[in-house]
């Protein structure tokens, strides 16, 4: 089901290391770039595309798109994830992410959009866009989304100025291949 890193000995050590139940901090598919003061969970499956940083391991070894999330409902107050939903089975993910949130814990993510270079990389499962994630009810039962962040490409940066005035980026990135690249959506459990 899951292997605790050499850093720690228990799931119990874990919580209690990184502040205690309620107080948790998980980063959600980290590969070797787990977040300080976070609690890094991921299979390292395709982490071979990441410069390997056995210093910044993640502290529990799972396969988040099968095994339910080692820790107690309502014990996170926050969890982070950047590029790792677009690989992994979404719903799982959603349902886990919301069971061990606490009460309007923040969820936060960065996924390619679907719409671009990145979007279209091999190994995605979902291509995704802010319109999946305002229209599903399985998400949208579960968490109120706060704030949106889309990332111009850096083939729309190279645009001349000229065409970026013209076609503003809000239009383009909903109409155009490879404008925008990224999105972060910032969430809140609708749990009260």
């Amino acid at each position: 089901m899951y292997q605790i890193s050499s850093n720690h000995k228990s799931i119990d050590q874990i919580v209690d290391s990184f502040g205690g139940e309620g107080c948790l901090k998980l980063d959600l598919g980290c590969g070797y770039s787990k977040r300080p003061g976070f609690i890094g969970l991921d299979n390292l499956i395709g982490a071979a595309a990441q410069i390997e940083n056995r210093d910044n391991v993640p502290d529990i070894l799972m396969d988040l798109n099968v095994h339910s999330l080692p820790f107690r409902d309502n014990s996170a107050e926050k969890i982070v994830s950047s590029h790792f939903l677009e690989h992994s089975h979404l719903d799982h993910v959603i349902n886990e992410s919301y069971r061990v949130l606490k009460p309007r814990g923040q969820f936060d993510f960065t996924v390619p959009y679907a719409n671009s270079a990145e979007g279209m990389y091999p190994g995605h499962n979902i291509f995704l866009t802010e319109k999946w994630f305002k229209e599903n009810l399985n998400f949208q039962k579960k968490f109120e989304i706060v704030a949106e962040r889309y990332d111009a490409s850096p083939d729309w940066r190279s645009l001349p100025l000229i065409v970026r005035l013209i076609l503003p980026f809000g239009f383009a990135r909903r109409f155009l291949y490879n404008a925008c690249n990224q999105m972060t959506v910032r969430c809140r459990s609708r749990k009260v």
